[in-house]
């Protein structure tokens, strides 16, 4: 629903209807996104990357562009499988780059565009098209980053989540190898809630578009949150 949509039904005002979303949401009954609110989700819900592709493709672009802008020239980058995160891939124009990344379809990618790639193994997971598994979790273990960029399927003030448990690993595992890792995801995505935790919200940096939710200010009292 959008808060103008609910000031006309509710035929109140629209500082009256955001107190109320503010307060839903502060009880988990819906989260808040630029402009209005959602309902959640199933914690095991999943989209392929498919269907994800065609979601908040603006918002993604906008965030995928600023996270380029992180990357320096001689960077070792690990980027995560995802659809916002394979839009970073497209993007990249820095010199002397070695990038890591668990997805078949970013390596491709990157081997076209002649940069030095390393590509994970594993079980893929045909779904995200993420390498998951030990093999996946002993290699990444194995090396170290500058910089990581990883997709999530949601955040709340404390955890960042994912609905499947063996991709909660990947991702835990690729924090606790990089220097500083960036979330990717758009403002859609904060306050809601996947089966299985990866990591607590403070050992990441969020990359996220702006949001009218109180919960996007406590998460901000927490780590740093750069809103594109």
């Amino acid at each position: 629903m959008t808060l103008e949509g609910l000031v006309e039904l509710l035929q109140t005002s629209e500082s009256t209807v955001r107190r109320d979303l503010d307060e839903l949401e502060s009880e988990r009954k819906l989260h808040r996104v630029h402009g209005g609110a959602e309902l959640h989700h199933s914690l095991r819900e999943e989209l392929t990357n498919k269907q994800k592709s065609i979601k908040n493709v603006h918002h993604k672009s906008l965030i995928a562009n600023y996270a380029s802008s992180l990357i320096n020239d001689g960077d070792v980058v690990f980027i995560d499988a995802g659809t916002t995160t394979e839009l970073l891939v497209d993007l990249l124009f820095q010199d002397n780059l070695t990038i890591v990344t668990n997805s078949i379809h970013h390596a491709a990618k990157l081997v076209e565009r002649n940069f030095r790639t390393i590509i994970i193994g594993g079980f893929v997971k045909n779904s995200t098209d993420a390498s998951i598994g030990k093999v996946a979790i002993e290699q990444i273990s194995q090396l170290n980053f500058d910089k990581a960029f990883l997709g999530m399927n949601g955040a709340d003030e404390r955890f960042l989540t994912t609905p499947d448990i063996e991709e909660a690993v990947i991702k835990k595992t690729i924090i606790d190898n990089a220097q500083k890792s960036y979330v990717l995801m758009d403002a859609s995505k904060i306050g809601q809630i996947s089966f299985a935790k990866v990591d607590r919200i403070e050992n990441v940096s969020i990359l996220t578009t702006k949001s009218d939710g109180a919960l996007l200010q406590k998460i901000k009292e927490k780590t740093e949150v750069i809103e594109v």
